[in-house]
């Protein structure tokens, strides 16, 4: 970390030179969200390099209220005439902005039982280009192994950066991190078959192991193409069908949390309430927790954008409502209390997010789970991913089931392609729920799901 100290001095004296700026200028508070970041990039293009670029830069946020009005403004400079210009702006912003009386910049929050969190890597932190490049190249000749592969486009960025959040009431955190993102999107052909693109990333902290990882996760993906290779017919019915961890977080855990947002509820916009708290509102079946604290995943830290320690919520319990998300804003305006769900970045205010959702899988095997799904041997269709629209409100979706398969009797037999598929995401996550796999997956670093096997599907063929 001591290659960071300069850059984090640089950025606390900033932050406060911004807040007593402000509070100069007027503002009854003041909040400052900042970041430094370092990356070092190689990106792939049309089966072979493309660019490789390096940049580094300060971003800064600066959010004041002043008589129940908020002002905004960024910068990314640290140049002390541009912050006391930057400070004027916000409060002169704030000048005009509506009152809203659950605009609110807290104190520092009692520290709460968390772990020892440590995202940053002295290893990868001084990572050699030439490493880097070694990498890259690992995952561009695993990935063209089968001259059936197209690839599109790829990437793989090591970064070190700072996030620091400050305010006026006496809050002051900073977290440093290291990060290895590596990502390809791509399609398999064969004569005159073309597969639909695919894409998937995958996100690492520590230098150790990197190398493996690419190749094997490389590999599984290659393989994910070359499978949509073998084609078929489905059929069009309305019935069982087996959703995808991926599928599951995008069309349906997607949807469910934009209940679950504190702003929504205090809107009154939402499908429940408070006092729907410890009612069984969907299918027993479902535990989901938002945690911000595995290291896997993008989205990890100790605070949020507010400064509020984080900690891990669970959402929901054998179908029993437990929380909503919450950050100062919608917790002022209900009368409760953050748990740590203000997400951004310097660039913009807070709004209200979840970090990475973990649902719980069940007690059977997928394999099982596909088998039993097919009684009479007619074939069901598997959604890998999803291409449409889904209303958050009434949970109506329809779309494209992309990289579709299908299955009879427990057993791969072909990919489909476009085909259609229609539902409603609260009928889904309850009395239409029937399974979940026990097995979970992590999509793309970031959400936790199992499969889903869920009835009252239409599915129609083009």
């Amino acid at each position: 970390m001591d290659a960071l100290k300069k850059e984090r001095r640089q950025l606390e004296e900033a932050g406060a030179r911004l807040i007593s700026e402000a509070c100069k200028a007027g503002a009854d508070s003041a909040e400052v969200c900042g970041s430094f970041g370092h990356r070092n990039k190689i990106t792939l293009e049309k089966q072979d390099y493309h660019l490789a670029s390096s940049d580094e830069g300060y971003q800064l946020g600066l959010r004041v209220l002043r008589g129940g009005r908020q002002g905004f403004t960024s910068t990314n400079s640290l140049d002390p005439k541009e912050l006391k210009e930057v400070a004027l702006r916000a409060v002169e912003i704030a000048g005009f902005s509506p009152e809203n009386p659950f605009f609110t910049i807290q104190s520092n929050s009692p520290q709460k039982a968390q772990p020892n969190l440590n995202l940053w890597d002295s290893a990868l932190a001084q990572l050699s280009l030439q490493t880097q490049k070694d990498w890259v190249e690992w995952m561009r000749k695993e990935f063209l192994k089968d001259n059936r592969i197209r690839l599109n486009e790829g990437s793989l960025e090591v970064s070190k950066s700072l996030s620091l959040l400050v305010n006026s009431k006496g809050t002051h955190h900073v977290e440093s991190e290291t990060s290895c993102v590596w990502s390809l999107m791509g399609m398999a052909s064969d004569k005159d078959l073309l597969t639909s693109f695919d894409y998937f990333s995958h996100l690492s902290r520590k230098a150790l192991g990197i190398g493996d990882t690419i190749i094997s996760t490389t590999a599984q993906f290659r393989e994910s193409l070359l499978k949509n290779l073998k084609t078929g017919e489905a059929r069009s019915y309305r019935g069982l069908v087996i959703f995808s961890p991926r599928a599951v977080l995008d069309i349906l855990l997607d949807s469910l949390i934009y209940h679950l947002n504190g702003r929504v509820l205090l809107d009154d916009s939402g499908r429940w309430k408070l006092e729907d708290k410890d009612k069984l509102l969907i299918n027993s079946a479902i535990t989901l927790v938002d945690t911000p604290w595995l290291t896997d995943r993008f989205s990890c830290g100790l605070f949020d954008r507010e400064g509020t320690p984080t900690e891990e919520s669970e959402l929901f319990s054998e179908g029993k409502l437990k929380t909503f998300l919450l950050d100062n804003y919608s917790a002022k305006g209900l009368h409760q209390t953050s748990n740590g769900h203000a997400v951004g970045g310097a660039s913009s205010i807070p709004t209200v997010g979840s970090h990475s959702l973990c649902l719980k899988g069940g007690n059977k095997p997928l394999l099982t789970l596909l088998k039993e799904a097919d009684p009479s041997s007619q074939g069901v269709l598997w959604v890998n991913r999803y291409s449409g629209q889904t209303d958050p409100v009434t949970g109506d979706f329809s779309g494209i089931a992309k990289g579709g398969e299908w299955w009879v009797d427990g057993e791969f037999k072909y990919c489909v392609k476009e085909t259609l598929i229609s539902g409603n995401v609260f009928e889904c996550l309850g009395k239409n729920l029937l399974d979940l796999s026990l097995e979970t997956q992590v999509v793309d670093s970031s959400g936790e799901s199992p499969s889903a096997v869920i009835d009252g599907i239409s599915v129609t063929t083009v």
